[in-house]
């Protein structure tokens, strides 16, 4: 039954129980007309709660928190997912063991059996819109193939520097081995940053993961359950939760994130702190390669609206520093996009959307190659 996934529905199961019981002692027709009425209605808002959560779908089934570093994918996934922005694109994704997108479902071992390199980035890398083959991470893995060379993608939509941290040292005490590490830092992770301010990872007993599973189920199945957490309890428990007032609402909030580049007031609003935390992280990162001999890459690129304008620059600034400071491989495609005509430059993005398009994807992946060569 399609009703299961709303909390409405099992409250709707224990009334029509203790109904069923109390019906043995009030044997008024009332009784039984009210009783069996409420039930229905019960049973009703049940129905169109989970009508209303498939409608307004929050999350694919393959995206799941996580008390280690705050969200990833689940393992194993084989599903079919979409993404929406002008029109609608449906593609499959697969998982491995570890929960990273891959070619195929398959078991990754901790060991290394020859060189690895692991990429780490938000929905750029992830390839949203895009089958494994079309994306970034799926193009350079299919190359270093004939080099024997294994590559691993740990990317996932929004993620930060201060996930990426969490997910590398979660891996890596696991036994994960790893030789080489790119950390592709977007423009959008400095206002995220601000928003995982709050996170902090959890050991969580067996009850609590329990729960948690419950939790994601009901996320998922109910949109009442899911509102009121996000309108309410992940307001109280994030004050810059993406849909706070503090953004001035999740429309908003989307169209802050690029600004801080070129904005005095988005600087002062989140830029600043989120700046700070940014740099914490990578050189949280950076600590963790050096002590293990991972060698590490950054790299960087703009949207669409700042290749055109050529306003982008302070995240290339700021990451061009870093990495002269400490001596990093900088992987920069400002000059690649600003190069192009504007036309040139939206052609190779989504339309209606800031991701690459499939164009895009092969076009990046073929300069982090040329780069690698």
């Amino acid at each position: 039954m399609f009703v299961v996934g709303t909390p409405v529905f099992y409250i709707a199961l224990l009334f029509l129980g203790l109904f069923l019981i109390l019906k043995k002692f009030f044997k008024g027709t009332a009784f039984k007309v009210v009783g069996i009425n409420f039930i229905v209605i019960i049973f009703l808002v049940a129905l169109f709660d989970s009508v209303a959560a498939m409608l307004f779908s929050h999350a694919d089934p393959f995206r799941i928190s996580d008390n280690f570093y705050h969200h990833g994918l689940k393992a194993m996934a084989n599903e079919k997912t979409s993404w929406k922005s002008d029109g609608v694109s449906f593609y499959q994704v697969y998982t491995n063991s570890l929960g990273f997108l891959d070619e195929i479902n398959r078991e990754v071992p901790m060991k290394k059996s020859g060189k690895r390199i692991l990429i780490l980035g938000d929905s750029f890398m992830e390839g949203v819109g895009y089958p494994w083959h079309q994306t970034v991470a799926g193009i350079i893995s299919d190359r270093f193939k004939k080099q024997d060379v294994e590559v691993l993608n740990g990317a996932v939509i929004s993620y930060s520097p201060k996930i990426y941290y969490l997910k590398l040292k979660h891996f890596l005490e696991m036994g994960l081995e790893i030789d080489e590490l790119y950390v592709f830092i977007d423009i959008s992770d400095i206002i995220d940053e601000v928003v995982y301010d709050y996170f902090v990872p959890k050991e969580f007993s067996e009850s609590e993961l329990k729960w948690q599973e419950l939790d994601n189920f009901f996320i998922k199945g109910s949109y009442i359950y899911r509102s009121t957490k996000t309108d309410y309890f992940a307001m109280q428990q994030n004050p810059y939760n993406e849909n706070s007032p503090f953004w001035g609402g999740l429309t908003n909030f989307y169209d802050l994130k690029p600004r801080w580049t070129f904005d005095e007031n988005a600087m002062k609003l989140y830029g600043e702190k989120g700046i700070a935390s940014a740099k914490k992280h990578i050189d949280l990162i950076r600590k963790i390669c050096e002590e293990r001999g991972i060698k590490l890459h950054i790299g960087v690129w703009p949207w669409e609206i700042q290749a055109k304008n050529k306003n982008g620059r302070m995240q290339y600034d700021l990451w061009k520093e870093y990495t002269d400071k400490y001596r990093i491989d900088f992987i920069s495609l400002f000059d690649t996009f600003e190069a192009m005509s504007d036309d040139e430059i939206s052609s190779i993005f989504i339309r209606s959307d800031i991701h690459w398009n499939d164009k895009g994807n092969a076009i990046v992946a073929d300069y982090i190659w040329q780069h690698i060569k």
